[in-house]
């Protein structure tokens, strides 16, 4: 059964890694070695105080640990699955012993060995045979304790996928990955100090009572033949595993939790006098149930507090005014595709011609219900929490004119770059199986960014020039911007919408773009290949962080003398690596512009040529037609 199932894994990892696919798991292979390799590296460093090394090892070690439990809240379920042989007579307890097996094949235990041999280099570090020997069988118990506790909370999580429950835990875990994604490298501004100190006495006891931390207690204890606590950790990794072992095998027989619960009735007093009314009343219920609609709204304010606190670290409370105009910012670009959540439901709209105005004013009223109040509520909180009156105007403009934009442009996008996704009968159990939508969100970040600049703008002009009139100007001007931007950018998405609708409910129906139709007026985005879209786009992303705010900010505060470290990078290091950083950042930031601006001109010519062969070969086609005799 084990050398089956292990077949039947190597078979589907190996023709599912081709063309993009294949691109990204080497890329991801790289990255997770490269990691892997800094968390070898963490066990030689020196350190000052005998229990400090401990003490950080045990903290990467309990993010090993962790991100196999919360990835697959992220990636959704493995490819080889216990439903797949619901029909098969195999006892729950075999099955799950091979879909364990089965589960070392891949990549992601590949690198997980790697980074759990730092367990051997800490035990070669405290120069007694006895360390490395007990680290190997630590180092594998390790292994198997994070494939069983991803089998595990995968199972909880795609059991939750479709509840609002599911949906709130889902979208707090991908804020906070967001937050460590964007700032995490700050963890390591503090290596030095936990080298010379350690944490204190109650960190270190809750480090070392999590199971990530057995096998190194394990290692430590031999180094001073401490045979009786070595025997207490391996023994309870072990014990634990058992229990895991048999946890996963009653899930794999359990239905119970994996029904789908559907709550909550139509409000039979709720009734709506006109179209926009009535697409108004059904978009509030959808936002209240359908479980991606609930995990978008939770995302944004929850990556907007976390991103307003971070700072807290450092003494600054510069970022709490601007937590609302951040969620609302992250509101739009996570909830720019609405049309192909919906899915196929478009052709609803589409038999009942010159109804688009009233489904896209719809649409943006009910984004705005939800949105408008949280971002208000933390742009508020914000502001008095940070105490300077003198804030009020610079967050009020930022978050009004940041809601005007979205409400527009989350139609007109949604329109224009609508991503397929399946029907929502048919979700999945992880925000990547609903379609790619990381080059949409960066579209959507931009653009609200951009539209919001009048108004800050105007607000900036003021405090420079020092007229307070001016100054609270920028509020007003946000308000007429922002309903400009509602009214006009969603009159432009629903004629794009009327114009474009059956092709909209194709693209969707097929859940594949139109890649190979090549033809005059076709955007180059649209036409390139997905892995070189996303690579164009990741590029675009690393540019911006490295050459903005890591690059030329820091530059700036050298130059002007006015300096505050928050989460620049090139501020925390030592006087003499702040400039070198800086211009590292900046070459980082004008290298990754540059890869994506020869992606778009390469893919540009590529369409030229195609267009040009096309053309010549229709000329030809049309010369060589004889002419028809009378």
């Amino acid at each position: 059964m084990v050398g089956v199932l292990i077949s039947m894994k190597v078979a589907l990892t190996r023709h599912s890694a081709t063309g993009p696919k294949a691109t990204w798991m080497l890329t991801g292979a790289l990255i997770g070695l490269t990691v892997a390799a800094g968390t070898i590296s963490v066990a030689t460093f020196e350190y000052g105080q005998p229990t400090a090394l401990m003490d950080l090892l045990g903290v990467v070690l309990a993010i090993w640990m962790f991100g196999w439990m919360l990835g697959p809240a992220w990636t959704g379920q493995p490819v080889l699955r216990a439903s797949h042989f619901s029909l098969e007579p195999v006892p729950r307890g075999r099955l799950a012993v091979g879909l364990l097996a089965a589960a070392f094949v891949g990549v992601g235990a590949l690198v997980s060995l790697v980074a759990f041999a730092s367990l051997v280099v800490f035990g070669a570090r405290l120069g007694v045979v006895a360390s490395v020997v007990v680290a190997v069988p630590a180092m594998l118990l390790q292994l198997v304790l994070v494939v069983l506790l991803a089998r595990v909370t995968a199972w909880i999580f795609g059991a939750m996928a479709r509840s609002r429950t599911g949906a709130v835990i889902t979208g707090l875990i991908t804020a906070a990955m967001l937050v460590v994604a964007q700032s995490g490298w700050l963890v390591f501004i503090a290596v030095d100090s936990v080298l010379a100190t350690g944490f204190s006495p109650e960190v270190s006891r809750v480090l070392r009572a999590l199971p990530s931390s057995w096998g190194l207690l394990a290692v430590e204890a031999a180094s001073r033949s401490d045979w009786r606590m070595v025997a207490i950790s391996l023994g309870g990794l072990v014990v634990l595993l058992g229990l895991l072992v048999l946890l996963w095998s009653w899930m794999l027989g359990s239905e119970g939790l994996s029904r789908t619960v559907v709550r909550g009735t139509a409000d039979k007093r709720a009734t709506a006098r006109t179209a926009t009314g009535a697409v108004y009343l059904k978009e509030l219920r959808t936002w209240r149930r359908d479980a991606l609609r609930v995990q978008n709204l939770v995302v944004a304010p929850a990556f907007a507090i976390l991103t307003a606190l971070l700072p807290l670290l450092f003494d600054s409370t510069s970022f709490l005014p601007f937590a609302g105009a951040l969620a609302a910012l992250m509101a739009a670009a996570t909830c720019g595709n609405l049309y192909g959540q919906d899915g196929t439901a478009l052709w609803l709209t589409l038999m009942t011609p010159g109804t688009e105005r009233a489904d896209v004013r719809g649409r943006q009223l009910a984004w705005l219900t939800f949105v408008a109040p949280i971002s208000i509520a933390l742009t508020v909180a914000g502001t008095l929490l940070h105490g300077d009156q003198a804030m009020w105007p610079w967050a009020l403009a930022a978050v009004l004119a940041t809601l005007g934009a979205g409400s527009g442009l989350i139609m007109t996008v949604g329109v224009d770059q609508l991503v397929p996704g399946p029907d929502p009968h048919k979700s999945k159990d992880s925000p990547l199986d609903h379609g790619d939508v990381t080059g949409q969100g960066f579209v959507m970040m931009l653009m609200v960014t951009a539209l919001a600049l009048p108004a800050v703008g105007t607000t900036v002009a003021g405090s420079m020039l020092g007229i307070p009139a001016l100054l609270w100007g920028g509020v007003g001007v946000a308000v007429v911007t922002g309903l400009l931007y509602f009214w006009w950018l969603g009159r432009s998405a629903s004629k794009h919408l009327a114009e474009r609708a059956s092709d909209l409910l194709y693209l969707m129906r097929s859940g594949k773009e139109q890649q190979a139709r090549v033809t005059e007026g076709a955007s180059v985005l649209k036409t390139m290949p997905r892995h070189r879209r996303a690579l164009l786009w990741a590029c675009f992303f690393i540019g911006c962080i490295a050459l903005f705010p890591q690059g030329l900010v820091p530059l700036a505060m050298k130059v002007t003398g006015e300096i505050a470290p928050v989460w620049f990078l090139a501020l925390h290091l030592p006087d003499v690596w702040q400039w070198p950083t800086i211009a590292i950042m900046i070459a980082l930031g004008v290298l990754a512009f540059v890869i994506a601006g020869g992606i778009y001109l390469t893919e540009t010519r590529a369409m030229r040529a195609k267009l040009a062969a096309a053309q010549a070969e229709r000329e030809e086609h049309n010369g060589n037609k004889e002419p028809v005799p009378a």
